[in-house]
């Protein structure tokens, strides 16, 4: 007797497609599964108002670093006590063009928030840090209230906010009280030392435009070697 069920079947293309179907069918629901069944980490929360003001230095501490700060700008040799009065002098320094022509008024806040580093012990890369913050904040002008044109009551230098408990307008106002407040905020920074200039200044800074710092890293590179250079 004939036996039909011997005799292969072709697979007509409908049964191709349907038979690719059912199979990406069966990994996605595979593939979904496995999502589901695996650990996610807890999702990071942003930082709360209270939690910002606790990278923010208490002011009444800040100004009793800023009055230590001031004595030693006014008398910097006493900083540095075991110097050898005869040690043979260092080559001139040649300090390299500044790409923007900043004014007596910037050179002078832009000389004050050396010396605040300098007298605090921050390196160099710090220095250039606060630097180009001030750039980018106040464009180094101590600004105070600009009216209808003010960010919420951010003020001088760094554009600190009292409400903020950087200080009071009185504080945030004084170059030196500011410059202070942010030197002890970027020490708060872990690791800030090996961020990037724009990323470190953000840190201490919360901006709303957070890599605007980045285009003033040269300028505040070459600014601080001008300020190094020209010191007394």
């Amino acid at each position: 007797m004939y036996d039909p069920v011997g005799i292969p079947r072709r697979l007509t293309r409908r049964g191709v497609v349907v038979a690719l179907v059912m199979t990406v069918v069966a990994l996605a629901g595979i593939v979904v599964t496995v999502l589901r069944t695996m650990p996610h980490p807890t999702p990071t929360d942003r930082l709360t108002l209270d939690e910002l003001r606790m990278m923010v230095p208490d002011a009444a501490q800040t100004e009793l670093i800023a009055a230590m700060v001031r004595s030693r700008i006014a008398h910097p040799g006493a900083a540095n006590p075991d110097a050898i009065p005869d040690a043979p002098q260092a080559p001139a320094c040649v300090a390299p063009s500044t790409p923007h022509p900043w004014d007596s008024a910037q050179r002078e806040n832009a000389t004050t928030i050396v010396q605040v580093g300098v007298a605090l012990g921050v390196p160099e890369r710090g220095q250039v840090v606060a630097l180009a913050t001030a750039m980018q904040e106040s464009k180094l002008y101590n600004l105070g209230d600009l009216g209808a044109s003010n960010d919420h009551d951010s003020l001088g230098l760094f554009q600190q906010r009292p409400s903020m408990g950087w200080g009071s307008v009185a504080q945030v106002t004084d170059p030196v009280f500011a410059a202070t407040a942010f030197y002890l905020a970027l020490k708060r920074v872990p690791g800030w030392e090996s961020l990037a200039v724009t990323v470190a200044a953000q840190s201490v800074q919360r901006s709303a435009f957070p890599y605007a710092y980045a285009a003033w890293e040269t300028d505040a590179t070459s600014l601080l070697q001008d300020v190094l250079c020209t010191a007394p």
